[in-house]
């Protein structure tokens, strides 16, 4: 498989990659964090420049060609712990967009989208994890042409700046059947829903979104009702490989800091660079991150693939480097001692990003058990033919 960048995704990564240098230190981060006009002048600036268009194929007014170059952003993006919501939003919100719409609607909601003027969170699922959009905590009922929606969730991604919030609501059936589930796009300042906002250990923004009697419009339907989980399912596993992504990012980023680390800390007259057991650990770190990256580029490449192949790689890519990224974190916090830990060094950040991404879109548990499920399906599926 070729896994070489064409010249306008270098052209993408190197472009980034030098705005982030420039623009996107710790100390910035740290500002940002309780700066929301800070944020939003970012994300315009995002917009200018192109990447969140890169999340959209052209053909709905974006750039990409193909996944690799949400890919090539998120790993940047790792790569400098970038905590803005890109993934919540532009691809697992835009995808939902993309193909839960058809009409006229779905045009200018995602040019507003690429423009930087609209912002989406999904409250799916019953945690942040965003792994089982069939356990929703949300409920819809009919009311006259529209619809009546009630729930909570404690924490959804983004859901403090959103402007609206895609909301996966049970319309029949029980928790966790998969028939039965609906996606509405709601207006985050609809009057009985409540957002409380709070930051995530990770510097990343969320919100506890509280629902009483919202009234919706039929319009506000994305795909079939009491068929959305499938949907959510090929959002979530775009959102599940871009995460992978921004975790090689970050994984290749403590390598290379790690390394440079221990050719300059002396301990027993001597780097600890020199010592054996030590180069062996960083040859581990370096293995667990190439391991992961293969792993990755196949999830993005796999994007468009039929259902179960889609499935299958996704999933175990995401097992793959929830373990890498484990791997990787404690080692590079390991070998920086006690400054490893503060947060005055951004090793200690990048663990604790890892360590959410571990969690986020299922963790490896999850994975393994759902790459096994597809598996044994489609053996069933060749025996019986």
């Amino acid at each position: 498989m070729d896994f070489s960048f064409s010249e306008d995704q270098q052209l993408l990564r190197h472009s980034i990659e030098r705005f982030l240098s420039e623009k996107y230190d710790l100390p910035t981060r740290r500002r940002l964090e309780d700066d929301a006009r800070g944020r939003d002048r970012l994300w315009r600036e995002m917009a200018d420049l192109g990447w969140i268009g890169a999340a959209f194929p052209e053909e709905v007014g974006g750039f990409s060609s193909s996944p690799v170059e949400a890919m090539v952003v998120m790993e940047q993006f790792g790569r400098h712990l970038m905590a803005e919501p890109y993934v919540v939003n532009a691809i697992v919100g835009g995808s939902l967009l993309q193909e839960g719409l058809s009409d006229e609607r779905r045009e200018g909601l995602i040019g507003q989208m690429i423009a930087g003027e609209l912002q989406l969170a999904l409250a799916a699922g019953g945690s942040h994890a965003l792994r089982s959009p069939q356990d929703t905590s949300f409920t819809a009922r009919p009311a006259g042409t529209g619809w009546v929606l009630d729930g909570r969730m404690p924490v959804v991604l983004n859901g403090a700046r959103a402007d609206q919030l895609l909301v996966a609501a049970r319309t029949a059936g029980g928790v966790g059947e998969r028939d039965g589930v609906s996606l509405f796009l709601v207006d985050a300042q609809s009057s009985r829903l409540e957002r409380r906002r709070h930051k995530m250990l990770d510097a990343h923004e969320a919100a506890e979104i509280v629902m009483e009697g919202v009234s919706v419009g039929s319009e506000a339907v994305l795909g079939r009702i009491d068929g959305a989980v499938p949907l959510l399912e090929a959002a979530l596993d775009r959102g599940a490989a871009a995460v992978c992504a921004e975790a090689v990012g970050s994984m290749s980023y403590l390598v290379k800091t790690t390394c440079e680390y221990t050719k300059t800390r002396q301990q027993y007259g001597a780097p600890l660079a020199k010592f054996q057991v030590l180069q062996h650990r960083m040859a581990d770190m370096y293995i667990q991150t190439e391991t992961a990256r293969s792993m990755s580029y196949v999830a993005s490449l796999s994007l468009d693939a039929p259902t179960p192949e889609r499935i299958r790689c996704t999933s175990a890519a995401k097992a793959q480097v929830g373990r890498s990224g484990k791997f990787v974190g404690y080692h590079a916090v390991q070998l920086h001692g006690g400054m490893g830990v503060t947060e005055e060094l951004d090793v200690s950040w990048h663990y604790i990003r890892l360590t959410t991404i571990n969690q986020l879109f299922g963790d490896p548990s999850f994975h393994l058990k759902r790459f096994a499920d597809v598996g044994e399906t489609l053996c069933n599926l060749h025996a019986a033919a």
